[in-house]
């Protein structure tokens, strides 16, 4: 074999080598945007949320917990999407760790009490649907109090401001206990515009009687404003009248001033 020859050949076996390399189909997993990938950060028995399961805060804890396992991209492993392979074991192997991780991921952040109960769950799934099962009872007992600290909050002395802060949260709640799943029907739109009014509605109807005038005209629009263009008109009345009060008193102080002045040289 000439020199030539040696090349060619050399150069040959280098692309067969590359073609079967090339040739090697990696598995799906291995790609950092499937459910199965572990990236270097996915360390079990990580606390992924800042306060733990206890007795009385499932809702928040679950609504936390979601969005932690969505930005993990391991939300299949609770709500079912991703299911276990029945015919590739090396599949299998893959989701059988993945479950175990996130199951370290839920026990880590709970009591030590709740965990020792679902300790034993096959499953990721297993305990979530164990935990929402058990704590589904108290969300009718946490909305029924803030459905009623709702009916009762009301601005009395506090601002404008501290008020919509007040109520907005107590809705932001029931609408975490309660919230209406996605619709895409012709009655969608009616059913969010009634619930907007509502609100509005109990905005106004919870400003105190110096908001009686601003109260009246935004009640006279057509239509009727949402919360948040509501609070902002309330808010600007509660502004001009904090203006209109400085200047009415400016006169008044200027008025005591010369009488002192008075009282102090009589002559």
């Amino acid at each position: 074999m000439t020199g030539g020859e040696g090349q060619q050949h050399e150069t040959k076996l280098i692309k067969q080598n590359k073609d079967s390399s090339s040739s090697k189909t990696s598995e799906p997993w291995e790609k950092s945007n499937h459910p199965l990938f572990f990236h270097h950060s996915d360390q079990p028995g990580a606390v992924l949320v800042a306060q733990p399961l206890m007795e009385d805060n499932y809702t928040a804890w679950a609504q936390s917990m979601d969005m932690a396992l969505a930005i993990k991209n391991k939300k299949g492993n609770i709500d079912g999407t991703l299911k276990r392979s029945t015919h590739n074991p090396d599949e299998q192997q893959q989701w059988d760790r993945c479950n175990i991780l996130v199951k370290t991921w839920l026990l880590a952040s709970m009591s030590k009490e709740i965990s020792r109960s679902v300790a034993q769950c096959k499953n990721a799934r297993g305990i979530w649907l164990d935990l929402q099962e058990r704590f589904c009872h108290t969300n009718t007992v946490s909305l029924f109090n803030i459905e009623n600290a709702i009916h009762d909050c009301e601005q009395g002395t506090n601002s404008v401001t501290t008020f919509f802060t007040e109520l907005k949260s107590l809705w932001d709640e029931k609408d975490t206990l309660c919230a209406l799943p996605p619709c895409s029907c012709d009655a969608a739109t009616e059913v969010t515009a009634y619930m907007e009014s509502q609100k509005t509605m109990k905005f106004l109807m919870g400003l105190n009687e110096n908001y009686a005038m601003i109260r009246s005209t935004i009640i006279g629009m057509d239509p009727l404003p949402n919360v948040n263009k509501a609070y902002s008109l309330a808010l600007r009345h509660e502004k001009q009248a904090e203006v209109s009060s400085g200047k009415s008193a400016l006169p008044q102080e200027v008025s005591a001033f010369a009488a002192k002045k008075a009282m102090a040289n009589p002559g």
